[in-house]
C-alpha cells in the first residue's frame, strides 16, 4: 500500500502545476475535507553543528486525490515559528509560494546542540493546538501527513508526535499546518597516535580529525588538548574543570574544506624529562569531566582505550572526546643482539651480502626490461627475492617464484615488496599503493581506487602474513588486514621526504625512515637513533631491523650502513659502484648482511 502512495507522490512532487488526479492510499471515508493543505518536508532531520537545513513548504489540494497545487493569479505565504525560539535557527519566518507555482523553502541552522520544533501554516490559518510530527518513515518523507491505523495506515510505528502523545490539533489532518522536528547535533574526535614512545627533545605530534554527525571530517574544528594531573608535562596541575573552557593546555584548529586534511589538525610538542604524559582531547565547548590521573584517568568516562580501537571514526558518532598518551623515555642501551646479516641490492640487481647472509645469486650481468626497485629475504637465509618497477620477480637460492606482474600493464610502476613469514609468497606494492599478491600472501586491500596526498614508497608485512602497512612520501600509513595503525607523520612536515618503512618483530609497531635517516617510531618500535643531524654523503634508501627489534640499520644509496642498535658488517660505502643501492633485506638466520647492487651484483 505504502509503495504504491510513494510512487504516484513521487510523480506528483515533481510537477509545477496542477495535474489530473490520481488516487491515493488513504480512502475517501477518511472524511478528510478538500481544500488546499500543506506538508513540510523533511519530517524529522539529524544536522551536523552550524549544518544548513532546507525546509519546503508544498501546497497541495484534496486528500483524497494530494495533488500539488499551482494558484496562477495569487501568491501564498507560509509562516513559520520554532521552538524554543533560542538559539535562533530560522533564516526568514517566512517563505513565499509564487503565483504559478507549488513550493517555496526555508532555512534553518544552529551552532548549538539543540532539539528544535518548527511550525508551518499557511498565511491566516495558524494552529497552536497541532503536536503531530507526521511520518517519520524515511522512505516516505514527501508524503502528506501521517494517517492512523483508523484510516487505513498499517504501519503504526511510522507515525510518532512531540513528545509521547498524537493530536492532530483543532483541525484534523491533512490542513492548512505542519509541524516537523530538527536535532543539531555536535560530531566526535578521533586522534592519532593514541599511544607514543618517544625519546626526551623529541617532538611528539598528534593528528586529530573532526567528525560531523555524518561521520564527514569537519573544517574550522576547535580541537583542545589538556594534560592529567601528574603528566610530566603538566604546566599548571589543573584539570579543564575548574579552569575557564577557552583556557586548555594546548589546542589547534582543524583545516578548512578543500585543502589537503581538511577536517584535521595536529599539535605538537616536546620534553626533556623521562615520564609520562596522558592528556584529554575534546570538541564540545564545556570541557569533560576529569578523574584520576596520568596513571589510569578518565575523561567524559572514556580512557585511553575507547571504543573506536584507536583508529577511526568515533562510536557512537557524536563521541567528542579521545585520550592519547606520551612515553617520553630514552633511547635503551640494547643488549648484545644474536649475529645478523644483510643484503643491499643495486638498481641493476647486483647484490652485496654482508654477515652470514649468504650471496644466492644476482642479475648484474643480466639486461633488465625496468631497473630493480627493492628486494626481500626468504625464511632461514636460503634466498631472497629482487623485483623491479614492472613487477618482474627474479628469485634465487631457495626463494620460490610465485608470480609477478612483468607481463602485466600496470598503472603505477612497483615501488617495494615484503615476503610472507613462510617463504612461499609475497606482496608487490605499486606507486598508488595497489597490492599483488602471489603465493601463499594473502591480498588485504590497497590504496589503487584512492586519490594519495602522496605516492606510496615501501611497505612492510606483519609475522602473521596476513596483513601489511603502506607507507606514503610523505609519512602516511595504510593498514590492512591485522595491520593495526599506531600513528604516521601525515600531518607532519617533514625535512626530508619518507622513503621506507620496516616492521618491529611483534607486529605491533613499526618504523619509518626519510631520506635524511630520520627515524620515527611508533608503537612498539623503540626509537635507538637517526642521522637526521648528520651531513650524509648520500640519501638513505631504506632500512631493515633486527629480528628482535632490538635495532636497525640504514642504509644510502651509495651503499654506507648506520647501525643503531645493532653490529656494523660492513659496506659498500668506499667502493665505486656501477648503479647506486636501492634497497636491503634483513637476513633470517642471524649473522650477516648482504648488500644487492642495481647491476646485481652482490657484495658479502
Amino acid at each position: 500500500m505504502r509503495a504504491v502512495k510513494l510512487t504516484v507522490l513521487t510523480v506528483l512532487l515533481s510537477a509545477a502545476v496542477l495535474v489530473a488526479p490520481v488516487p491515493s492510499a488513504p480512502p475517501a471515508a477518511a472524511g478528510h475535507s478538500l481544500g488546499q493543505f500543506l506538508q513540510v518536508t523533511p519530517e524529522v532531520s539529524v544536522v551536523p553543528l552550524s549544518g544548513v537545513l532546507k525546509l519546503r513548504a508544498q501546497l497541495f489540494t484534496g486528500a483524497v486525490t494530494r495533488v500539488a497545487v499551482a494558484d496562477p493569479i495569487n501568491p501564498v505565504v507560509i509562516q513559520f515559528s520554532e521552538q524554543p525560539a533560542s538559539p535562533a535557527a530560522l533564516s526568514s519566518t517566512t517563505c513565499t509560494v509564487p503565483a504559478g507555482a507549488s513550493t517555496c523553502e526555508t532555512t534553518a541552522s544552529s551552532a548549538t546542540a539543540v532539539d528544535k520544533v518548527f511550525r508551518a501554516w499557511i498565511d491566516g490559518h495558524h494552529d497552536t493546538t497541532e503536536a503531530r510530527l507526521a511520518n517519520r518513515d524515511a522512505a516516505d518523507q514527501a508524503s502528506a501527513d501521517c494517517i492512523g491505523q483508523d484510516e487505513n495506515e498499517s504501519d503504526a510505528t511510522a507515525c510518532t508526535s512531540i513528545g509521547e502523545t498524537v493530536e492532530d490539533g483543532a483541525t484534523t489532518e491533512p490542513d492548512q499546518t505542519d509541524v516537523v522536528k530538527a536535532s543539531w547535533q555536535g560530531g566526535g574526535v578521533d586522534v592519532v597516535a593514541d599511544d607514543q614512545r618517544v625519546e626526551p627533545g623529541r617532538q611528539a605530534t598528534f593528528t586529530a580529525t573532526a567528525y560531523d554527525i555524518n561521520g564527514n571530517p569537519a573544517p574550522g574544528i576547535e580541537v583542545k588538548f589538556e594534560f592529567f594531573d601528574l603528566s610530566v608535562s603538566d604546566g599548571d596541575g589543573n584539570n579543564p574543570g575548574p579552569q575557564p573552557a577557552g583556557n586548555p593546555d594546548g589546542s589547534c584548529v582543524t583545516k578548512s574544506a578543500g585543502v589537503p586534511g581538511a577536517g584535521t589538525c595536529a599539535l605538537g610538542y616536546s620534553q626533556l624529562k623521562e615520564g609520562v604524559d596522558l592528556l584529554c582531547v575534546w570538541t564540545s565547548a564545556a570541557p569533560p569531566a576529569f578523574a584520576g590521573t596520568r596513571d589510569g584517568g578518565t575523561c567524559g568516562n572514556e580512557g585511553l582505550v575507547d571504543p573506536t580501537a584507536n583508529d577511526g571514526k568515533p562510536v557512537a558518532a557524536n563521541d567528542d572526546v579521545d585520550v592519547v598518551r606520551v612515553v617520553w623515555q630514552r633511547a635503551a642501551a640494547p643488549p648484545p643482539p644474536a649475529a645478523t646479516g644483510y643484503w643491499l641490492v643495486a638498481r641493476d640487481g647486483g647484490i652485496f651480502a654482508f654477515g652470514d647472509a649468504e650471496f644466492k645469486g644476482s642479475t648484474g650481468a643480466i639486461k633488465l626490461n625496468q631497473p630493480i626497485v627493492g628486494m626481500a629475504a626468504a625464511p632461514g637465509n636460503k634466498g631472497y627475492w629482487l623485483v623491479a618497477s614492472d613487477g618482474g620477480i627474479f628469485a634465487f637460492g631457495e626463494a620460490r617464484f610465485t608470480g609477478s606482474t612483468g607481463a602485466t600493464k600496470l598503472n603505477q610502476p612497483i615501488v617495494s615488496m615484503d615476503g610472507t613469514p613462510t617463504g612461499n609468497g609475497y606482496f608487490l606494492v605499486a606507486r598508488d599503493g595497489g597490492v599483488f599478491a602471489f603465493g601463499d600472501a594473502k591480498f588485504a586491500g590497497s590504496t589503487g581506487a584512492l586519490k594519495l596526498n602522496q605516492p606510496i614508497v615501501g611497505m612492510a608485512a606483519t609475522p602473521s602474513g596476513n596483513g601489511y602497512w603502506l607507507v606514503a612520501v610523505d609519512g602516511g600509513i595504510f593498514a590492512f588486514g591485522d595491520a593495526r595503525f599506531y600513528g604516521s607523520t601525515g600531518g607532519t612536515r617533514l625535512n626530508k621526504p619518507v622513503v621506507g618503512m620496516a616492521a618491529s618483530p611483534t607486529g605491533l609497531g613499526y618504523w619509518l625512515v626519510a631520506s635524511d635517516g630520520g627515524i620515527f617510531a611508533y608503537g612498539d618500535a623503540r626509537f635507538y637513533g637517526s642521522t637526521g643531524g648528520i651531513p650524509l654523503n648520500a640519501p638513505v634508501v631504506g632500512m631493515a631491523a633486527g629480528l628482535q627489534g632490538q635495532g636497525y640499520w640504514l642504509v644510502a644509496s651509495d651503499g654506507g650502513i648506520f647501525s643503531y642498535g645493532m653490529p656494523f658488517y660492513g659496506s659498500t660505502g668506499g667502493i665505486a659502484l656501477q648503479q647506486p643501492i636501492v634497497g636491503m633485506a634483513p637476513s633470517r638466520s642471524g649473522g650477516g648482511y648482504r648488500f644487492v647492487a642495481r647491476d646485481g651484483g652482490i657484495f658479502c
